[in-house]
């Protein structure tokens, strides 16, 4: 039962509803009406499809607007009793919350209530009054724009009516030039101008709906942000001046519940970040330890891959190189050692020649040498004989013998002269090269 009748009411309360309803009742007044007007709200609201459809859509937008509107005067009106009524509650916000809820129940729902009920809600779990004027303003703003949204409905329809206009005006523009005969002209003018009100008069129709429901939009819009500034204001004059007594009371048991409340938060801030810290080193280990592994098989493929083609170049290098020095050496031998081999050939008979002549000159000197070591001997004996005839001659002085060694000394002369001439005159090295020197011996 309860929920059939929160569907009821839905029903009841939905501004589409009432719209549509507002909209079968114009229409049938306006088919049946003959008062001043009728005949030209009937060319410009029911001459086209699209015609009707503007003007369903205006009045749908202009109920949307009407309840808002209706809402708005009725919080107004609610708004100056329940203020009255909550200057005169001095008490706890437990009496204060089931006061309200009282006052909800026997005169309904409104702005009003909803933010005392919020803000002593925030009283009761802070225990405290603190930030509750911050509190209301931002609760204010909150229902300003949560009215705004509201409007969306009311955007779409000022919004598609333009539209639907122009929609109207290419149809007409198309009936016209499709229905134009220039053989016909007189016959098809009529048609044709039909075309073309419908065109100018759909347009016309949309601007003026559509402007109508922006002014109306307007003042509706603009009632209710003053009402949620004066819903504020009051409200803020009724909670603050209540609980600036308990919150003064309490500063000191707020500090240190505060103060108790920043050092747990700064407790959970620390491990929190100490948390996300390792994991944060952990992954970026993780990441830097797959990176360096990607890396290093990349290079490794990189520098493989480079190797093994260096190497191929480098070996064909090698070999188209050797191939060429092969080559330049081929021919600087061909040039350069056939004519050192002639004359390597040339220096070797030179050399064969003169090992023959030293051979010769060898056996030579050999035999000048054995010649010399002969002569060494005679001249030995011939020193003997030298001295012995000084003896003989110092014997002759002193015994007056002089004419003994004289014929002493004659023997040895002839020996030695003997002696000489046994000798090769042509061994003689001083036979051949001092012929004068030979003499004189």
């Amino acid at each position: 039962m309860r929920t059939f009748r929160y569907i009821l009411h839905r029903i009841a309360s939905s501004p589409l509803i009432w719209g549509g309803a507002l909209f079968t009742v114009y229409l049938f007044a306006l088919k049946t009406a003959d008062w001043p007007g009728a005949e030209f709200l009937r060319r410009y609201t029911t001459g086209h499809p699209i015609e009707y459809i503007e003007t369903l859509l205006f009045f749908l937008g202009l109920s949307t607007l009407v309840f808002k509107g209706w809402r708005v005067a009725g919080e107004w009106a609610h708004l100056v009793h329940l203020q009255a009524e909550a200057y005169s509650l001095k008490t706890s916000p437990q009496e204060l919350s089931q006061a309200i809820d009282g006052y909800a129940k026997a005169v309904g729902e409104s702005t009003f209530l909803r933010h005392m009920r919020a803000g002593i809600l925030y009283v009761q779990r802070r225990q405290s009054s603190r930030g509750l004027d911050e509190y209301l303003r931002e609760l204010a703003q909150e229902e300003a724009e949560n009215r705004r949204a509201d409007y969306g409905f009311v955007r779409l329809v000022v919004w598609a009516i333009p539209i639907l206009g122009f929609l109207g005006t290419v149809v007409g523009i198309t009936l016209s030039l499709g229905n134009l005969s220039p053989q016909q002209l007189e016959e098809t003018l009529p048609t044709v101008m039909g075309g073309l009100m419908v065109a100018f008069d759909t347009t016309a129709l949309a601007l003026a709906l559509s402007m109508i429901l922006m002014l109306v939009q307007y003042a509706v819009d603009r009632a209710e942000q003053k009402l949620v500034a004066a819903v504020s204001d009051r409200v803020q004059d009724v909670l603050l001046p209540m609980f600036v007594g308990e919150s003064a009371g309490d500063q000191n048991a707020e500090v240190r519940q505060a103060l108790r409340d920043v050092v747990q938060a700064c407790e959970e801030l620390v491990n929190t970040q100490n948390e996300l810290w390792q994991r944060t080193l952990k992954e970026r280990d993780e990441a830097i330890g797959n990176l360096w592994n990607r890396a290093g098989q990349a290079l490794e493929l990189a520098m493989t891959s480079a190797l093994n083609a260096t190497a191929e170049q480098h070996a064909r290098r090698l070999q188209e190189m050797e191939k060429a020095h092969l080559q330049l050496l081929a021919d600087w031998a061909k040039n350069t050692l056939e004519p050192v081999n002639v004359q390597i050939n040339s220096v070797g008979e030179v050399l064969r020649r003169s090992t023959e002549i030293l051979t010769e000159l060898e056996n030579r000197l050999r035999e000048d040498a054995m010649a010399w070591r002969d002569l060494a001997h005679s001249v030995g004996e011939l020193a003997e004989l030298q001295r012995l005839l000084e003896q003989n001659l110092s014997a002759v002085a002193s015994a007056k013998h002089f004419e003994e060694a004289l014929a002493t000394l004659a023997a040895a002369a002839n020996l030695l002269s003997a002696h000489l001439h046994r000798l090769p005159a042509d061994r003689s090295p001083w036979a051949e090269g001092h012929p004068t020197k030979a003499k004189a011996a």
